[in-house]
């Protein structure tokens, strides 16, 4: 068990060492503001920190060479819960206080505080353990009776409640008590459910399901019949299909879908957010609002749109088409629901707010076309690998950190329209012919992988 683990932390000790980095930076920025919240990070970290990082192993096959282990499958679960959730726990909670308190000794006249500590250590602590059950969820593949069925697509959605409900809400829970219980009864419910997970897990399911064969569900033998359709076309007649197909099928079927989910998603936000209140009054609040919500966009788009598209890039590089029309279409499906979504958002701020609002929303979603653009550009070029994903993560960070400084250097609350649309049509057209120059030359985007959808991260396809 303790080789286990050790090979998990000697595998991603760069990972744990960034993260560790961030939740020093976050212990300190507690101790300096201890009024402003700080559970975004700490839910950022607790991302990189815990079972996130098995669904990456999983993939490459990491279960094979582990079935051969001489220890027992419960051991082996035990283990990987160990090294994701309590371990992970306690070297951030031990980072959070050390950051905190280098700052106040650094700084005499602030005072620890040692309340906000203790529950942003125990909401990384849930937030950890929230993570294993839904990874591990899984290695169960989809078989069973149907109530195992039932059970692990509960599990798998209260866990997408508890990441994305967090990513929402948690913002201030330090500061109201049912936040807190709410937060903590959740976290603390999938938390005990990924221990009794981790003694039933089971290494022959898990390979066959990561091996792209999982069991289908066994809802009853006899229960569904299929009957075959007799054909009504004679075999010397090839009806037409009518509609659109091949590029314009993958492109147009994958941008109406997307629009849609990251409009209602953004919808269900700003309901929310009308529920609760905007934390900030007036203009600033619809500032704040169109900031997140088109950086939560774009991250929404990088995970669910470019990176499963990017996994059939050998199959899309043998349709009839030339380079640049394939570059073309792999932007087009990254901008384009970003561009409708900041249209439709600006439409409904001129109708609901005024005039003002409706540029905020276009300025934010504008600007948010310029990392999009980038990231396609990484990951032809790249690939899907760590390099890859540690580079996405330091353009969407990096890219709100550089809106911040324009905007500060223009001593300006928001980017002008005009600004925004500059920095988004440079980096564009910069990004297209690189597109072609890594669909032409790189050989890291062709490698195959064994994708099931039990291996996406987050394993929520259990």
């Amino acid at each position: 068990m303790k080789r286990v683990m050790l090979d998990h932390f000697r595998r991603w000790w760069w990972v744990l060492a960034l993260t560790g980095l961030l939740e020093f930076w976050v212990g300190r920025l507690i101790a300096n503001r201890p009024q402003d919240p700080f559970e975004f990070w700490a839910l950022l970290v607790s991302l990189w920190a815990g079972a996130n990082l098995l669904s990456f192993d999983f993939k490459r096959g990491l279960l094979r060479p582990v079935s051969t282990l001489p220890l027992t499958a419960r051991q082996v679960g035990r283990s990987w819960w160990l090294a994701t959730v309590p371990l992970p726990a306690i070297g951030l909670t031990a980072l959070l206080f050390l950051g905190a308190g280098t700052f106040c000794h650094l700084h005499p006249e602030k005072a620890l505080p040692t309340t906000h500590l203790a529950l942003g250590s125990l909401f990384t602590l849930v937030w950890l353990g929230s993570g294993f059950p839904m990874i591990f969820g899984a290695t169960r593949g989809l078989g069973g009776s149907p109530w195992r069925v039932t059970w692990n697509f509960f599990l798998s959605a209260l866990g997408i409640l508890m990441l994305f409900g967090s990513m929402l809400l948690a913002q201030g829970a330090s500061n109201s008590p049912i936040k807190c219980v709410v937060l903590l009864g959740v976290g603390g419910f999938l938390t005990v459910v990924g221990w009794v997970d981790a003694e039933r897990f089971d290494v022959g399911r898990g390979v066959q399901f990561y091996r792209g064969r999982p069991e289908p569900p066994n809802l009853g033998r006899h229960r569904f019949q299929l009957t075959p359709l007799e054909s009504k076309v004679s075999e010397n007649q090839t009806p037409a299909e009518a509609g659109y197909g091949g590029v314009w099928f993958f492109v147009l079927s994958r941008v109406i879908r997307m629009f849609w989910i990251i409009a209602a998603t953004s919808a269900l936000t700003a309901l929310l957010w009308a529920w609760r209140g905007s934390p900030m009054a007036g203009h600033s609040g619809v500032v704040l609002f169109a900031g997140s919500g088109s950086l939560m966009s774009f991250g929404f788009m990088i995970v669910f749109q470019l990176l499963p598209a990017l996994r059939h890039l050998r199959l899309l590089r043998t349709m009839p088409i030339s380079g640049i029309g394939l570059s073309a279409a792999l932007m087009a499906i990254m901008l384009l629901p970003l561009i409708a979504l900041g249209a439709a958002s600006a439409a409904v701020a001129a109708i609901v707010f005024d005039p003002p609002s409706a540029l905020t929303f276009l300025s934010d979603y504008t600007f948010a076309l310029a990392p999009a653009s980038l990231c396609v550009v990484l990951l032809v070029w790249l690939g899907d690998g760590k390099l890859s994903y540690a580079l996405l993560i330091l353009i969407f960070f990096g890219s709100q950190q550089v809106q911040l400084r324009l905007q500060s250097l223009l001593h300006v609350l928001e980017l002008p329209v005009s600004l925004a649309a500059a920095i988004a049509a440079a980096c564009v057209l910069l990004a297209l012919p690189l597109t072609l120059l890594a669909l032409r030359s790189s050989r890291l985007a062709y490698r195959e992988r064994a994708i099931t959808p039990g291996s996406f991260p987050f394993g929520v396809g259990a």
